[in-house]
């Protein structure tokens, strides 16, 4: 079952000799299926690296944000224990697999791309956690809200705003510049991660926050 899904993934990845390996990554204590290149200074030309750019695969990313509020949930159990939690924009699913594995009681994923779901559910059984998936945004009721790496994205910034007032605790991971104003922010933590799989210096030592309501 697992490699037919990676199979199926792979091929949506639409990079010439992209596949998906499997990393361990530290100090997240997390593995993840992530894009592999086979020449990782990407040569391609530019009609290839536009067509790259606009159709990303997001899940096959551990992106820096992800990794900053993962490290943040498994050194910080407290705030996922025994709680119902929902992973917005969930991507590859670091997150909710480290709340899950810090004793959340239910993971709930939600992403606009349905690979993204299909690469939790494989990541997931990679680490031997259950996470459920939201359906035709059908929002379950959970105590807590993830997310991170989701304001670049307009499309997002209603959905967010919604479940971010509606939910009554939330923690949030994102850069300081683009950190949402529609509440107010406590900072609880600051961590300098990077991007993987590492492409030349993009998302290098970025400087993550990790933010709760105030």
């Amino acid at each position: 079952m697992a490699t037919n899904t990676q199979d199926l993934l792979e091929q949506s990845l639409r990079l010439p000799q992209a596949k998906l390996q499997k990393y361990q990554l530290l100090p997240e204590a997390i593995q993840l299926y992530l894009l592999a290149l086979k020449q990782k200074d990407m040569q391609l030309n530019p009609q290839e690296i536009a067509h790259f750019w606009q159709q990303l695969p997001y899940w096959a990313f551990a992106w820096a944000g992800g990794r900053a509020l993962a490290t943040f949930v498994n050194e910080n159990p407290q705030h996922v224990k025994n709680k119902r939690v929902l992973d917005f924009g969930c991507g590859s699913g670091i997150v909710a697999i480290a709340a899950a594995k810090a004793g959340a009681k239910e993971v709930w994923v939600a992403d606009l791309d349905q690979n993204a779901l299909t690469a939790v559910q494989l990541n997931a059984q990679l680490n031997n956690v259950q996470i459920k998936a939201v359906e035709n945004n059908l929002w379950p009721e959970v105590d807590i809200l993830l997310a991170s790496d989701v304001l670049y994205d307009i499309s997002s910034s209603d959905d967010l705003k919604t479940l971010m007032l509606t939910i009554p605790n939330w923690l949030l991971a994102e850069r300081r510049f683009v950190k949402p104003s529609f509440v107010q922010l406590q900072c609880l933590q600051e961590h300098i991660t990077s991007t993987l799989p590492a492409i030349d210096d993009f998302d290098q030592n970025l400087s993550i926050e990790i933010y709760s309501r105030a």
